[in-house]
């Protein structure tokens, strides 16, 4: 099995079977670097699961990118209109896609699938309660090669800390 797969079918709790099927209706997709997949202007309601690279949700402050939340491999991340957060690949990505009818049809025949799915969400929501130490661990947990791939200023304000503080904390956690 692919490591997204794992990876989805262990943060969600949903069997391989499930999201086989899933799969089988959803479109798979190939994402430039920089594309935004959902902000206040795009009114249409979407799923998608990542296969590969890196995407963040963020807000816009004085003209930048403040990171909320990094997505990788195995995420799964239900994009929708508002003014308050965006969508953004930081890598070239691969994906799933599902549009808002589909999404629908889906939550009324899987009822696990989208009962989990609202779930992780909201666990990502209080993973802002974390110190700044144990969000920088579970970031390099859940995608190991992100300081490589990804520039420091969206994982820094992720962290709610600045470089040098980003610095010390990397040489204290080897």
């Amino acid at each position: 099995m692919e490591a997204y797969l794992k990876k989805l079918c262990f943060e969600y709790q949903v069997e391989e079977k499930e999201v086989k099927e899933l799969l089988a209706r959803m479109e798979r997709v190939y994402l430039d670097k920089g594309e935004t997949i959902a902000s206040a202007t795009m009114p249409e309601q979407s799923l998608y699961i990542i296969v590969s690279g890196i995407l963040h949700t963020f807000t816009t402050q004085q003209g930048e990118d403040k990171t909320v939340r990094f997505l990788s491999e195995g995420d799964a991340i239900l994009c929708y209109n508002t003014s308050k957060h965006s969508v953004k690949t930081l890598t070239r990505c691969v994906a799933y896609y599902i549009s808002e009818d589909e999404i629908e049809e889906l939550c009324a025949t899987s009822i696990t699938f989208s009962n989990q799915f609202y779930l992780k969400e909201e666990m990502s929501v209080n993973a802002r309660k974390l110190t700044i130490r144990e969000r920088y661990l579970s970031l390099l947990s859940e995608i190991p090669d992100i300081l490589y791939r990804v520039p420091l200023k969206y994982i820094t304000y992720y962290l709610g800390a600045d470089v040098t503080s980003l610095g010390y904390l990397a040489g204290s956690c080897k």
